[in-house]
């Protein structure tokens, strides 16, 4: 069977609740109406890596600005950097990255909203602010697009539209 050469990005969360903070998850595991989207449209996933989850231990929900830090931010810079060399092989291999796919009210994963003094608010979280500035500075762009895991329908439309357009 040829490959379909195509991948998303997802963050870690999407494909293992068990990372989400305590009394946040949505599923036992993973998310399945993402999981059955990509695997239905035979797009490949590759799962990045929980900076909450790896650097502080996670499981205990925090605001953005208590993990807006020198420290915090370095390590999503680097696992910015690792992320975007492998968006880059894929790419180098003619194989088309369809996206990057976030979730919404994370300090770290979010694209549109995050959450800050228990209000949601506009903006990205800190890795996805730092995967698009290392982005920017090499002049290349893979689309952003954030899940709302309280409504999941909506965001697997989105992300369905991200599918079908690219």
């Amino acid at each position: 069977m040829d490959r379909s050469k195509r991948v998303v990005f997802v963050s870690h969360c999407l494909l293992n609740q068990n990372t989400r903070a305590k009394g946040m998850s949505k599923a036992q595991g993973g998310v399945k109406e993402l999981m059955d989207l990509f695997s239905e449209a035979g797009i490949g996933i590759v799962q990045m890596p929980c900076p909450q989850f790896e650097a502080n231990g996670g499981l205990d929900w925090r605001p953005k600005k208590s993990y807006d830090a020198k420290p915090y931010r370095t390590y999503c810079k680097k696992l910015s950097s690792n992320i975007l060399q492998q968006v880059k092989k894929y790419m180098s291999k003619n194989y088309k990255v369809l996206g990057i796919v976030g979730v919404e009210a994370s300090a770290t994963c979010a694209v549109h909203q995050t959450v800050s003094g228990g209000k949601k608010s506009p903006g990205k979280g800190i890795l996805m602010e730092e995967i698009e500035e290392a982005m920017r500075k090499k002049n290349f762009q893979v689309p952003l697009v954030g899940v709302n895991l309280n409504n999941i329908y909506s965001s697997v439309e989105r992300v369905q539209n991200l599918l079908k357009y690219s």
